[in-house]
């Protein structure tokens, strides 16, 4: 059944164009039942240096990794007066774009539980040293990040 779908639509090929031009565009060669093999692979795409990525070949870190992130918040973090007043806790989202280079750029509260703790969250990612970068074929990129920071 596939066959006779495959060779109808050669059949219509040859019908509105030349054979010639009919065997190039369904990759067989005049005396040949088989598909051309595919030519070489496609050169990587172009990185963008005014984009910002979402899902990078490589994630951007923090230099040290997820340990040193957390000691730079323990370290760093002071906790609002008036949330410790309203006894509030919770978790607060910050979304940023991080530049090609590592720095910090356009943060904002994604989501918080407020009394004072999104501010003290902001606080904290403007004041975070140079990341490592993220990549896309081996160069540096712009990419938008989420981070949590808990205040318990």
């Amino acid at each position: 059944m596939r066959r006779r779908y495959c060779l109808f639509a050669v059949a219509l090929l040859l019908s509105r164009a030349g054979a010639g031009q009919a065997l190039a565009l369904v990759g067989l060669q005049a005396g040949h039942r088989d598909v051309a093999a595919p030519s070489a692979a496609a050169p990587a795409p172009a990185v963008h240096h005014d984009s910002v990525y979402v899902n990078p070949e490589v994630r951007p870190q923090f230099v040290g990794g997820d340990k040193a992130f957390a000691a730079y918040l323990a370290k760093n973090i002071r906790y609002p007066q008036q949330a410790l007043r309203d006894h509030t806790t919770g978790r607060v989202y910050i979304g940023f774009t991080l530049s090609a280079q590592g720095r910090v750029q356009d943060a904002h509260v994604v989501r918080g539980p407020g009394s004072g703790l999104d501010y003290e969250a902001l606080r904290l990612v403007w004041l975070m040293p140079l990341w490592e970068p993220a990549r896309v074929n081996g160069q540096p990129v712009r990419v938008t990040c989420t981070v949590p920071i808990n205040f318990n």
